[in-house]
């Protein structure tokens, strides 16, 4: 695709913002969904295809996302945070060193004692191996798409993507982190991961790769 025809993808999808009413009810039917089949199933059938294109746009620096998977995306990560963390681990840790496979498993069954162990060894080595370096083009791809979808979307289905691009922005090193973490919480006082990263780049703290 060329850059002329990205961009204009790029403006139209904006354009469109989608309607609190939809989201809501795409909200109920995930909600529904997850009572009958169970929260891993619901999640992983929920996350699978929009989490394809998500990674496929990273892999290229695409960041137009079909309207679908951007409020799947929206539903999905005010739903359930497990599928917010998916995705940070997609920006933040290398496709070799997590997978797909392990990113389903990230968001599908998060309690699982395997799956928390791996995500905390895969955080901790990341942050504090001042040899890690983020991709930050993958990085810079990733919070295009998610500030399309807060653009796109109403409170609360645009908090959660808000948030992952301020964490992103934290994690390299980025200033600007700061300011949208607190958008995010003017929208959503509660929102634990914009007030943990507007907390530690007050203090200073950030990955290693950023002090070394």
């Amino acid at each position: 695709m060329n850059a002329k025809r990205k961009t204009r993808k790029h403006a139209e999808s904006k354009s469109n913002l989608f309607d609190a009413g939809a989201l809501e009810e795409l909200s109920r039917l995930f909600h529904e969904t997850r009572q009958t089949l169970g929260p891993q199933q619901a999640d992983a059938d929920w996350m699978s295809d929009p989490l394809d294109e998500w990674l496929v746009n990273l892999d290229s620096g695409e960041t137009v996302l079909d309207r679908d998977t951007m409020a799947a995306f929206a539903v999905g990560m005010n739903e359930t945070l497990s599928i917010r963390d998916a995705l940070i681990l997609s920006l933040i840790i290398d496709e070799q060193r997590c997978p797909k496979t392990q990113l389903m498993e990230f968001a599908a069954r998060p309690h699982s004692k395997r799956n928390k162990r791996r995500m905390g060894e895969l955080l901790t080595v990341a942050f504090e191996d001042e040899g890690i370096v983020p991709d930050k083009e993958r990085c810079h791809a990733g919070i295009a798409m998610l500030l399309d979808i807060a653009d796109a979307a109403p409170v609360p289905y645009c908090v959660q993507p808000l948030a992952v691009a301020a964490y992103t922005l934290w994690w390299l090193g980025d200033s600007r982190a700061v300011t949208m973490a607190l958008q995010c919480l003017l929208l959503d006082e509660e929102c634990s991961l914009a007030a943990m990263v507007f907390s530690a780049a007050q203090r200073g703290v950030a990955p290693a790769w950023c002090l070394g």
